[in-house]
């Protein structure tokens, strides 16, 4: 676990079983307006925190972390007790880890967050009908960046090849 001094922010789930401290702040905040973030946080999108998954530390360790697979490309956690959505992580890349941002004891961080750098899954039949998007210029995408699409699109290329999987 990092010392104090190292931990540039920590957080928890709501009934404070799931912790986490990080050695580095975010890379980066995107919001995901999929159906399964809508329906898992109840709200219009959820917001995830990019984290290289070395730089995190979870305690009293991810035994306490329920894992489920909505998709074919990322497993999702929560808290097993309250049911409070924790992270995201990709198969595609397994060097980084999405945490709800939401989950971030905001008092802790030592350092600037990033503000809110895409907003994801906005395209038709994904997006929160009821909910309008403020003009606030932050890019928007009608499923992924094309930059991460590629990452996927990679990925699956490698999982088909003969005498994989």
């Amino acid at each position: 676990m990092p010392t104090t001094s190292e931990v540039a922010l920590t957080g928890s789930c709501q009934c404070g079983r799931v912790t986490y401290s990080s050695a580095s702040l975010p890379l980066q905040l995107t919001n995901c307006h999929c159906k399964t973030c809508r329906k898992l946080s109840g709200a219009p999108f959820l917001t995830f925190a990019q984290f290289p998954r070395a730089s995190l530390t979870w305690t009293p360790g991810e035994e306490s972390l329920k894992t489920n697979t909505y998709s074919d490309l990322a497993e999702r956690t929560h808290c097993a007790e309250c049911g409070s959505p924790i992270s995201m992580q990709y198969k595609c890349q397994p060097d980084m880890i999405h945490i709800t941002a939401g989950t971030i004891n905001e008092e802790s961080v030592k350092g600037p967050l990033p503000k809110v750098e895409y907003q994801i899954f906005v395209g038709q039949g994904e997006k929160a009908g009821w909910y309008d998007l403020p003009e606030d210029k932050i890019p928007r995408y009608a499923r992924f960046t094309a930059g991460f699409q590629r990452k996927i699109d990679e990925w699956r290329k490698i999982l088909n090849e003969p005498g994989l999987g």
